[in-house]
């Protein structure tokens, strides 16, 4: 029979996560925003050019 352990999760196993992303925020956001942009875009304009004609 096998044996399974369990894992347990504690906050102090993600304050390294957290502070990183907080302290990186700055560069997050806008390289996020710009890749959301550039996939919407991708989206959208095939379908307004095709629209027209």
């Amino acid at each position: 029979m096998e044996t399974v352990s369990t894992l347990t999760l504690t906050s102090t196993m993600f304050s390294g996560l957290i502070s990183n992303i907080t302290s990186n925020l700055g560069v997050l956001l806008p390289v996020g925003l710009t890749l959301m942009g550039i996939m919407i875009a991708v989206s959208l304009i095939p379908r307004i050019i095709y629209k027209f004609f």
